[in-house]
């Protein structure tokens, strides 16, 4: 059972760690009166923080008409994307409320499987995205984002290893 106290978190941030820069809203939000340097690529989120893959998007010099496509195939998914995402986010409240309010093994069992089936349905959409997104791009641009994504998982790796290690 502990095991799964530790895994649910633990998956939520990876999902979640790639997640920000692909299903974050184009259109700056900034608040009145404070003005935020924004080119719609995600490099920022309206709270003055940064997404970790907004670089990525840099490092790939999109041309005007790549951006054009990608915008467009994030504009045809975001009917499907946004509930996804609804979707874990609820599941992910749920499942704190429940452990805050010390519920029984059963029900925290029932929240953490809504929340897997959640997160299940949002990376099906995902997947569908990245798929027509690498569509848009050439070869190096590929060989750009490939070694993104295995610099993005040997992080993740790295942070599994020093997890599995026992507590001192």
């Amino acid at each position: 059972m502990k095991f799964t106290y530790l895994f649910v978190p633990i998956l939520a941030i990876i999902a979640c760690g790639s997640l920000q820069a692909q299903t974050a809203d184009t259109t700056p939000s900034a608040t009145p009166g404070q003005e935020e340097q924004h080119d719609g690529w995600g490099h920022r989120d309206g709270w003055g923080r940064h997404w970790h893959g907004a670089g990525v998007w840099r490092k790939l010099n999109l041309s005007d008409d790549q951006k054009a496509q990608i915008k467009s195939i994030r504009e045809k998914l975001k009917p499907q994307t946004r509930p996804a995402l609804a979707g874990v986010l609820k599941a992910r409240l749920q499942l704190r409320q429940d452990i805050a309010a010390n519920s029984e093994s059963g029900v925290i069992t029932n929240d953490t499987t809504a929340l897997a089936t959640a997160e299940a349905q949002l990376a099906t959409v995902r997947s569908t995205m990245w798929n027509q997104i690498k569509a848009v791009l050439n070869p190096d641009q590929l060989t750009t984002l490939n070694n993104f994504k295995q610099k993005q998982e040997a992080r993740t790796q790295e942070m599994i290893s020093k997890l599995s290690q026992p507590a001192s």
